[in-house]
């Protein structure tokens, strides 16, 4: 379900606008408002329908005011807008804003390529933000980053699978899982309960579960802890016995990874929650449901990932105050509500909750109440996924040679475990670490 265009009428933006200079005279101690209209450039690392979303947010503010001229520049991903920021920050041509991934937020501060908001936002706003999603984007006990389009973990259940197996409910806890697992495979061997994981954000929240630090915030690289053999041990275990799949492609949309779910022979997916609108359009008559991560001796866990926003520090004061005034604009209610309910991000805000179309969205798609409620349970991601810069294909590899190759996960941990301790002695040892 789409978020109806009638909700934010022009006048409704006005009245935001209003409310928000008022709110950033009122507690931020702005720089002097230029004498003309500033423009701003916007690198962003949105793609598909929420580009195209950002696109007529940004358009209808520049129409609304004539302070900001927003300029958005797409740069197709966060890859490639790491690419860009790299050569920008050489050349000395960063833009004024960014729209950066969770993990970079940190980096690019230690790097000196950002500027911290807790002067540029109104205090009201940067305290009604959800505090699990601005853990990752801290340094040294300041803000460099707000949520815009941020996504979590779950499990996308297809129910009318699950009754095929006799099951009642979801799994809720690593031993059910297995349980659900043994249950779907009377149906045939081609019944699976769930896909064997190999993505590394899908990663980080299921160690949490099982108890796993992963990584101390002060730079200890724990990945060879008992829990984490144990961990692995049970899903190796779990593959080579025929009781999960391994999803046929690992690149391309919904489609090409989820066919046999689509089908009904897997019952649940291990998804970020940015996939909502996807389920919403192809399960549309099935009874399908979202569910949080199993729990296991850690609990219920989840990390938070996505794009902020972020000012970079190349930006003039002029610019900076511009800045200010746009993402004031962008963190409205409103605009929260409206980017939540159109593309399937988490809410950023807890006051977009209150709008009336919030709630009859809710009671509409009780599945997102889930995701919402899964913010108690949120983790910072790990130093480790802070400070090895291409974490995500290594930890992949990682997880590939003991799920798929079947190779011992206490050597194959003891490994990247002394790998990833040498990288973190030499950043610290250069003043480069992330704590």
């Amino acid at each position: 379900m789409r978020f109806k265009k009638h909700v934010l009428l022009a006048v409704l933006l006005l009245a935001a606008l209003a409310a928000i200079s008022a709110a950033g005279r009122a507690e931020v101690a702005a720089p002097a408002q230029p004498t003309g209209p500033v423009t701003i450039e916007v690198w962003s690392s949105l793609s598909g329908s929420k580009a195209k979303l950002f696109d007529s947010q940004v358009a209808t503010y520049n129409a609304a005011q004539t302070e900001v001229i927003v300029k958005v520049i797409h740069q197709g991903g966060y890859a490639i807008l790491r690419q860009k920021v790299a050569a920008a920050a050489n050349s000395g041509t960063m833009p004024a804003v960014l729209i950066v991934d969770y993990l970079d937020v940190a980096w690019y501060a230690q790097l000196d390529l950002l500027q911290s908001v807790d002067d540029v936002l109104p205090k009201a706003v940067i305290q009604d933000y959800y505090p699990s999603m601005l853990a990752d984007l801290q340094f040294k006990g300041k803000l460099y980053g707000i949520p815009y389009n941020r996504s979590t973990q779950g499990f996308f259940v297809n129910n009318d699978a699950l009754k095929l197996a006799g099951l009642d409910k979801p799994a809720t806890t690593w031993a059910e899982f297995k349980t659900a697992s043994e249950k779907m495979k009377t149906l045939g061997k081609d019944y699976y309960y769930g896909y064997a994981f190999f993505h590394q954000f899908l990663f980080d929240a299921i160690a949490y579960t099982w108890g796993a630090s992963i990584s101390t915030p002060d730079g200890t690289v724990a990945l060879n802890s008992p829990e984490l053999v144990e961990m692995f041990t049970y899903f190796q275990s779990m593959y080579k016995d025929g009781l999960l799949l391994m999803q046929p492609v690992l690149v391309g949309g919904f489609e090409e990874q989820n066919g046999a779910f689509l089908e009904g022979k897997v019952a649940t997916v291990f998804q970020t929650t940015s996939f909502f609108p996807t389920a919403q359009s192809l399960l549309k008559d099935k009874n399908w449901s979202f569910e949080f991560v199993p729990a296991g001796k850690g609990g219920n866990a989840v990390t938070i990932g996505g794009g902020n926003f972020a000012i970079t520090s190349k930006a003039s004061k002029d610019e900076t105050w511009a800045a200010g005034k746009f993402l004031t604009y962008m963190s409205s209610p409103e605009i929260v509500a409206e980017f939540f309910m159109g593309t399937g991000n988490l809410p950023t805000r807890k006051a977009a909750m209150d709008l009336p179309a919030v709630k009859e969205y809710m009671a509409k798609n009780p599945s997102a109440a889930k995701m919402i409620a899964q913010l108690a349970y949120g983790k910072p991601a790990p130093s480790i996924t802070k400070n090895i810069r291409d974490i995500f294909n290594r930890v992949n590899d990682m997880i590939s040679r003991i799920i798929l190759k079947g190779e011992n996960p206490k050597t194959v941990l003891d490994e990247y475990t002394k790998m990833f301790q040498n990288e973190f002695n030499e950043a610290k040892a250069n003043g480069e670490f992330i704590y």
